[in-house]
């Protein structure tokens, strides 16, 4: 299918510039013309899903991961792979890593590479990092670099968007010229924590998870949202909604389901987008969605969760863990069924943590899952590349349903 979100308009989505870094909200002034208008529910899964999908039924008999030979790691440390978008005949993903502490004593854990990977090449960096000391933080070098991309999604107009936990922004990067334009970056005059992961809706509202995890270590506390240390319900880790012209609302999932101020994470739309599946620390939750409302929330599942993917069945993709604390070898995608019954699971093996999910390939039905290595420091610390570092990595399989890609 030529058409299978491979056409999709690269045109540049006009956002509006808000005048102070930490506005909660702006207007678009910008005009539009019949890309820019809001697009029906119908009309967005039919750029992905061919009529009738919705009636395939998956079919997980035999299927295994099977781990990509060819994936370059480039961090000492360890490399967390993330954020998988298929876009254009390509596979986009971020891929974060640390470094050490520089003279000043400032760390940076998220440092960020995005790459490119085509059918038939080998990966190639696409947008590079920067080695950036204490005082980088707040200046224009952040601007054309990975800075800290995490989640990786695509509006209604295939135009990239990322969730970029070094600046604390959600932006968007122009794929000709790789042009950072900041969506949003504060809530209530204060920086977000670290936005995570992203799901986009049909008129191109963004939700998205803000975990306080991977904050640089020279921003202070007064001046992020906050939420305390792993384990804890304290108010400041939130999901954000943000509408196509930039207002900023924090959700009421938080409030209603406390346990998602514990590091939330994966989040996704389900294919009618009248629910929303919300993934943490302590589990996963689905959500009522009306009008950008959340309620009747349900717990699905209990086991830390990741990044989340669906396909055109409506099935939706858990990365996961089946035992802890140990991690190798029980890391797992689970998928559910549109009426959130289990249907079974895929092994991802010899890898610490599984982290995101998406769907790409010629016909859109290979399903691609990445993952993480193991921190490792002091005499541990090693160039990846050597053996011990390969546990960071991309699994593929082919299904019989197609999905979504990102």
């Amino acid at each position: 299918m030529a058409s299978y979100l491979y056409t999709l308009n690269k045109r540049f989505f006009a956002v509006a510039i808000c005048t102070s870094f930490f506005v909660a909200s702006c207007s678009n002034t910008t005009e539009t013309n019949d890309t820019d208008k809001p697009k029906s529910i119908a009309n967005i899964n039919a750029a992905y899903c061919p009529a009738g999908s919705e009636n395939v039924a998956l079919n997980l008999s035999g299927i295994t991961l099977k781990r990509e030979p060819d994936i370059p790691l480039m961090y000492q440390g360890y490399n967390n792979i993330e954020g998988p978008v298929w876009y254009d005949g390509a596979l986009y993903y971020s891929n974060m890593g640390s470094h050490p502490a520089d003279e000043n004593g400032f760390e940076l854990s998220n440092q960020t590479t995005i790459w490119r990977w085509a059918t038939n090449e080998k990966p190639q960096v696409w947008m590079p990092d920067s080695v950036i000391k204490s005082s980088g933080i707040k200046s224009t070098g952040l601007k054309n670099t990975g800075a800290g991309t995490n989640g990786l999604a695509l509006d209604n107009q295939g135009n990239l968007v990322a969730a970029r936990q070094l600046d604390g922004s959600l932006s968007y990067i122009d794929w000709q010229t790789k042009q950072v334009t900041t969506i949003a970056a504060g809530f209530q005059n204060k920086r977000f924590n670290s936005p995570n992961d992203l799901t986009i809706s049909h008129d191109n509202t963004i939700y998205f998870t803000d975990p306080n995890w991977n904050t640089p270590s020279n921003i202070s506390a007064n001046d992020i949202q906050g939420g305390g240390p792993a384990g804890s319900t304290e108010k400041g880790q939130r999901i954000y909604r943000v509408t196509a012209n930039g207002n900023v609302n924090a959700t009421a999932v938080t409030d209603l389901v406390p346990a998602l101020r514990d590091k939330p994470n994966g989040i996704i739309l389900s294919l009618n987008q009248q629910q929303i599946i919300i993934g943490g620390l302590q589990g996963l939750w689905v959500f009522d969605l009306n009008a950008g409302k959340v309620s009747n929330p349900q717990q699905l599942l209990t086991t830390p969760i990741d990044g989340l993917g669906k396909d055109c069945s409506g099935n939706i993709y858990i990365t996961t863990t089946r035992a802890l604390p140990a991690r190798i070898d029980s890391q797992v995608v689970v998928v559910l069924d549109k009426n959130y019954k289990e249907v079974g699971e895929l092994n991802v093996p010899g890898i610490h943590i599984v982290t995101n999910v998406a769907f790409g390939g010629d016909n859109g039905k290979t399903l691609f899952v990445t993952g993480l290595t193991a921190p490792m420091d002091g005499d541990k610390l090693r160039q990846c590349g050597e053996a011990s570092c390969l546990a960071a990595g991309i699994y593929t399989t082919q299904l019989n349903v197609q999905g979504f890609p990102y």
